[in-house]
């Protein structure tokens, strides 16, 4: 039984009839702006694909000015790596892309970053290829210096997508961090707090922990259907889509 057509839950339908209405005006929105960066073109294919919608212009637009199976820009690896994920929902990855991020890595791990390397790791694992040196090297180094909600959310996606039984223990005790450090139901800022909430999903946090962050961000779309920027509104329509997600799955068990 879907959760949209369950009767005997009429606080659950109200709430994915607010989901599914904030989400078509901040695709809206969305799809009348014109994005120029590729982390903001990266991140408006993404959202587009998770909600069905078309981004063939825009792909179009990232794959060509793509450079020798990279795009150069002033942080190359983390955009690279932005780019694939965005693509790998349209199925428009290209190997030279992937072989380019993994020839990137030294040692183990890139650029001895913990943000290039969670967004490597993310790129790789969503074509399922996995790399233990990348994820023991953020497990290891993982301290008070990487302590924001918006980097330790990273790695947590990063290890999830890389192999999250094997992590369970490190990505449970940070996702418990993680909540302990929510004021207001929120993470002071739209992108760190949406980075937040899709960690949250992924890891596996009862949806009575996540909900109020939802109303939260429900409450911080602006009028013209955005949540202020590109980068925001994107973040803001993966994360209602995978929460819509997550309550469809819960029905359905």
């Amino acid at each position: 039984m879907s959760l949209q057509t369950n009767r005997s839950n009429i606080a659950t339908r109200t709430e994915v009839d607010a989901i599914k209405a904030a989400a078509s005006r901040g695709l809206a929105w969305l799809q009348e702006q014109r994005p120029q960066t590729i982390k903001d073109i990266s991140r408006s294919i993404q959202a587009l694909s998770m909600w069905d919608e078309s981004a063939s212009i825009l792909i179009g637009k990232l794959i060509s000015m793509k450079k020798d199976g990279y795009w150069e820009t002033q942080t190359p690896i983390n955009d690279t790596a932005r780019a694939c994920i965005a693509l790998s929902g349209y199925q428009k990855i290209q190997i030279e892309i992937l072989n380019w991020i993994q020839e990137q890595q030294r040692g183990d791990n890139w650029n001895n970053n913990e943000i290039d390397t969670a967004y490597a790791l993310m790129a790789l694992g969503d074509r399922m290829i996995k790399n233990i040196q990348g994820c023991e090297w953020l497990i290891r180094n993982y301290g008070p210096k990487w302590e924001h909600a918006g980097t330790t959310s990273l790695i947590i996606t990063a290890l999830i997508k890389q192999d999250g039984e094997k992590y369970s223990d490190f990505i449970k005790e940070r996702a418990s961090w993680l909540l302990s450090k929510r004021e207001d139901s929120g993470w002071t800022y739209i992108a760190t707090s949406n980075l937040v909430i899709q960690a949250l999903i992924l890891a596996g946090v009862e949806e009575k922990d996540i909900v109020p962050s939802i109303k939260w961000l429900l409450g911080k779309q602006q009028e013209n259907g955005s949540w202020k920027d590109i980068i925001s509104t994107t973040l803001s329509l993966i994360s209602l889509k995978m929460y819509l997600d997550k309550l469809n799955s819960i029905s359905d068990e």
